[in-house]
């Protein structure tokens, strides 16, 4: 099997190599990059096949690095990282072409199965114009993706409150809690709890 090249984008070089042995030497030949300037520099003079790309970088962040790779090479998928995913953030990302993004605290259990299907040329997330929160939860659940679902689940009940439909919206934010909980973000389910609507 052909070895496939990956452009890894992070300014952390703790990161990057734990991530560059991470994924390992066999299948994989890692290019990194410690900031946007360089990232954009390999990806028009290197082939690779897929980007990993950090959100917070020095310089052009990963959202104008992103916007600039699909300018010039739209059909490398690009997956996102994050230190704190926002559902603005992932919705801004897939708007621009991104194939996904993921919360640092899950990428080792993530990386690895986007990163084939990404390789494996499948279909990217849906940038949806107007999501539906609940079946976004409901996705990313059945992908075992348990903080992104609590994010979009907290966004459900969010929605719910404004229109005054209190006992949805406290059902959304608890099974938000819990999912956060199982995802090992306590603190984001203290803030959750503290939604709910006596």
């Amino acid at each position: 099997m052909a070895v496939k090249r990956i452009l890894l984008v992070d300014d952390k070089a703790l990161l990057r190599d734990a991530l560059v042995e991470y994924l390992g030497s066999e299948e994989y030949e890692i290019i990194e990059a410690e900031d946007g300037e360089k990232a954009i520099a390999l990806f028009k003079t290197e082939d690779v096949d897929l980007v990993i790309l950090d959100h917070n970088l020095p310089g052009i962040d990963g959202y104008k690095t992103l916007q600039l790779m699909k300018q010039t090479k739209p059909e490398i998928p690009v997956i996102g990282l994050t230190g704190e995913l926002t559902i603005e953030i992932r919705e801004k990302y897939l708007s621009v072409g991104a194939y996904d993004i993921h919360a640092k605290s899950a990428i080792y259990e993530k990386l690895i199965p986007t990163l084939k299907s990404a390789l494996k040329g499948d279909k990217a997330s849906p940038a949806d114009k107007k999501p539906d929160y609940v079946r976004l939860a409901e996705d990313l659940k059945n992908e075992g993706r348990w903080e992104e679902s609590a994010m979009y689940l907290k966004e459900a009940g969010l929605e719910q409150k404004a229109l005054e439909n209190k006992e949805k919206a406290n059902e959304y934010f608890e099974e938000a809690i819990n999912r956060y909980i199982r995802a090992g973000r306590r603190s984001k389910a203290v803030e959750i709890e503290k939604m709910i609507i006596d």
